[in-house]
């Protein structure tokens, strides 16, 4: 990826992180990258182009750690506990991972009713890969409840919803308590540990 827009996206993953996506301005995005707002444009049609792009980056970047990670594993629960490792990678490494967080926590309803053709066709993209993300963690809770390793009382749909919804939420909070100071009675450490609880209680008695 070109230096220079790359240097705007982290600098846009901070500042909706900090000032949210309501609150923030291509001119704080520049800078915060270090460059003027007419370069910015240069890259990106408005705010709204940037947390499009780092939602569609996020998506593809995940999906592409599945297929080389969780792909050539046989096991299900390896495989979804690589998934769960990838989504950690991504959002709990350091406190740019973590401005992550509340950017992709904000961003689904402002997707909504675009009406500009170009950024139609980058939401159809987002849409895209977040479907084929949902598809590989289904495609993991149905092969691990036909081999007997998932509890197959409940749906793969169900269970991924679980597990995402477990995901997000921890990791909000860390998000939360990092930036904002406040304590929420966990760190990273529990963090994974109750997610890998998470995944256990799928396991078949």
């Amino acid at each position: 990826m070109d230096d220079k827009r790359q240097r705007i996206l982290d600098a846009a993953t901070k500042v909706l992180a900090e000032k949210g996506f309501e609150y923030a301005t291509i001119s704080e995005i520049a800078r915060e990258a270090g460059m003027s707002t007419g370069l910015i444009y240069s890259y990106f049609k408005n705010k709204m182009d940037v947390q499009l792009s780092l939602i569609l980056i996020f998506l593809q970047t995940i999906n592409e750690m599945n297929s080389q990670r969780v792909a050539v594993l046989r096991n299900p629960f390896d495989k979804l506990y690589t998934f769960l490792h990838n989504c950690e990678d991504l959002l709990l490494k350091d406190d740019s991972s973590l401005c992550r967080v509340k950017v992709l926590h904000e961003a689904l309803p402002h997707i909504i009713g675009l009406k500009d053709k170009g950024l139609m066709q980058k939401r159809a993209e987002i849409l895209a890969a977040n479907n084929y993300l949902i598809a590989t963690i289904d495609e993991i809770m149905l092969k691990g409840q036909q081999e007997g390793v998932f509890d197959s009382t409940l749906k793969p749909t169900v269970m991924r919803q679980v597990l995402s919804g477990a995901i997000e939420r921890i990791v909000y909070g860390l998000f939360f308590k990092r930036f904002t100071g406040e304590e929420i009675g966990y760190d990273k450490q529990d963090a994974h540990d109750a997610l890998v609880r998470v995944i256990e209680t799928f396991i078949k008695k």
